[in-house]
């Protein structure tokens, strides 16, 4: 089916690979190899013939592409041309323009009663005036294919660049899916479709601000789906969103703060509060593998962002205590800055590296040739991150090779863990040693890793509704694999539209009124809405009963969605991860289950998945 979508190429590039090209290694046998984050989000240029969007030709400014109509000069007249009713070319009304007709010539504001009249990169305002709906961050535009007049926007806010493409770009994907969906077998109550712009914050929260606000005053949604990290939904949260009445639900932001917002209940989230999971990395070292400080030495690693940084505020303490007095400097704790902080890459890779290198050579670290028992070299690392995570394995990975295996062979490679955020990347780190340029060498020492890699992260699986999605998702997206996490963009997606659905016709749509609408969607009393292979048919259902007043409750792609109506939070156990498979192909297996005890309790007990005791194993 075709769609009508508008993608600014040049910039992002949206299914590229992420490179890894940079941080020195230690190798066996001398070699090199590197890890580049790519942080690059825009497109480099030297002239303006090398900026062609899809809707027009841009400008080159300051030595970066801008699309059209975003120039800094307020006479910078828009080229988007594409789809226009009567071959116009219009601007933003917020600067002097000009609208070309076929024999006329207008400056300002273009006029309108209907999208239609506008280029199909525009809408028309409530005041009546052609608008952009797109900008620098927000740079896809996608209409239903049932017209551009009836429609209620949607926006979404995630980092879909390098270095998070690998692990962000299949959640957008998702969340497009989802409205493709709703729009192929059904509308809300007057009977509109849902249009969607897609924003890419990779340069951090003040990004996601901007997105917002572009959101807010020009495309003029009521609902985003995103941001993906706590710190921007916090700032665009209390900066933008709910000072503007905007109804926000993120899919994966978990940093416990979130919880406390004066939000008016317009924030909303898909991934549980951290502190489940919080807990449960306490009770995996202390209880299930009750670790002996005496003979342990733990090395913590966390992102200095809301994410990494109360993650640690909940695990520090209780891990600090039990190496307290004489085993205190057997724990090392350092923070990270996340990647989009860099200018460029050199300037991360040598911050990351100089992590590393203090976690070497801190107080109780010993050399090879010295190494007599487990506590002089590390035997658990834990890392609070995302995609990063990555870099820091393999460059450990390398340095553990060349200057600790190489020597002395009795020293053992740590036992990894890590946070959610970075779970989804645990076959790559192993997949791809021999892939990146210099690790080949590493090559046989494989297995090592592909035995220690652990994760924990919150239970948001489906099994069959996920088998279902993924074979649809594999359809839409050229036989791609749809991560797990991307279930919840498309959970968060759809349960936004049904809860537009629960607004009566001729009734505003806003932001109030779809956060009162969620308490409509978990009601155990309610009609039961399974999110498998028969999509036309629940999502009709959900419609149907909805829009008559009924509540229905949802068994999404990501498991239930049994969210608090009047705080936006939901409660979810959590799993651990490790790795099946080869070294060369390995397989993510969720083998232990963090059952949490009963309401209200935050933490639990846990137990092997095939066992059904504990311990993990």
């Amino acid at each position: 089916m075709a769609k009508q979508t508008h993608h600014l190429d040049a910039l992002r590039t949206r299914t590229a690979r992420r490179a890894i090209t940079g941080m020195a290694l230690g190798l066996p046998l001398g070699a090199a190899c590197s890890l580049a984050l790519n942080l690059d989000d825009t497109k480099a240029c030297t002239s303006d013939d090398q900026c062609v969007y899809t809707t027009g030709q841009g400008s080159c400014e300051d030595g970066f592409c801008v699309p059209p109509g975003e120039g800094e000069e307020s006479g910078d007249t828009a080229a988007a041309t594409s789809g226009t009713d009567d071959g116009s070319t219009t601007t933003d009304p917020s600067a002097d323009g000009t609208s070309t007709g076929e024999d006329t010539t207008t400056t300002g504001p273009v006029g309108c009663t209907l999208n239609s009249e506008c280029n199909e990169d525009q809408r028309c305002s409530d005041e009546g005036f052609c608008v952009n709906l797109l900008s620098t961050e927000c740079t896809i535009l996608e209409w239903p294919d049932a017209g551009r007049d009836n429609v209620e926007f949607l926006g979404s806010i995630m980092p879909t660049s390098p270095p998070f493409d690998e692990l962000v770009q299949p959640l957008e994907n998702a969340h497009q899916l989802a409205i493709e969906d709703f729009n192929e077998y059904t509308t809300l109550q007057d009977g509109q479709k849902i249009a969607w712009v897609g924003c890419d914050s990779t340069a951090g929260a003040a990004t996601a601000v901007a997105a917002a606000t572009h959101l807010r005053d020009n495309v003029g949604v009521h609902a985003i789906v995103g941001p993906v990290f706590s710190e921007a939904v916090r700032d665009v949260a209390e900066q933008v969103t709910v000072p503007g009445g905007i109804f926000v639900i993120s899919p994966t932001a978990s940093a416990p703060s979130l919880s406390n917002l004066d939000d008016d209940n317009l924030v909303w989230r898909v991934t549980p509060n951290d502190q489940y999971q919080g807990n449960a990395i306490i009770d995996r070292f202390l209880v299930d593998l009750a670790i002996d400080p005496s003979t342990s030495r733990v090395m913590i690693l966390y992102k200095d962002d809301a994410y990494g940084n109360e993650l640690l505020d909940i695990i520090g303490p209780p891990l600090a205590t039990a190496f307290a007095g004489p085993f205190q400097d057997q724990i090392y704790i350092h923070e990270y800055a996340p990647p989009q902080t860099f200018a460029n890459e050199e300037d991360l890779l040598a911050a990351y590296g100089q992590v590393l290198a203090g976690a070497l050579t801190a107080t109780g670290v010993t050399s090879p040739g010295a190494y007599a028992n487990p506590q002089d070299h590390y035997t658990h690392i834990i890392i609070l991150g995302t995609s990063e995570a990555q870099a820091f394995v393999t460059s450990y990975f390398g340095l553990w090779a060349q200057n600790y295996f190489s020597l002395n062979p009795a020293i053992p490679l740590p036992l990894i863990t890590l946070s959610h955020g970075a779970v989804p990347t645990m076959e790559a780190i192993v997949a791809d040693i021999g892939t990146i340029p210099g690790t080949e060498p590493l090559v046989p020492l494989r297995p090592f890793l592909h035995a220690n890699m652990r994760g924990t992260s919150p239970n948001i699986f489906d099994a069959e509704n996920f088998a279902a999605f993924n074979f649809r998702y594999q359809v839409r997206f050229n036989d791609q694999e749809a991560l797990t996490s991307s279930s919840l963009s498309y959970d968060a997606a759809m349960a936004t539209m049904f809860s537009m659905v629960t607004v009566p016709a001729g009734e505003e749509i806003n932001g109030a009124a779809i956060a009162a609408g969620m308490a409509s969607l978990n009601d155990p009393a309610g009609t039961l809405i399974n999110f498998d292979n028969n999509v036309g048919v629940w999502i009709q259902d959900a419609r149907n009963t909805l829009a008559a007043g009924g509540t229905v409750d949802l068994q999404g792609v990501s498991g239930a969605l049994d969210w608090d109506p009047a705080t936006g939070e939901i409660r979810a156990d959590v799993l651990g991860w490790n790795l099946l498979g080869t070294d060369a192909a390995p397989v993510l297996n969720p083998y232990c289950l963090y059952l949490l005890n009963p309401v209200p309790a935050t933490d639990g007990l846990w137990l092997n998945a095939s066992s059904g005791m504990p311990p993990c194993g």
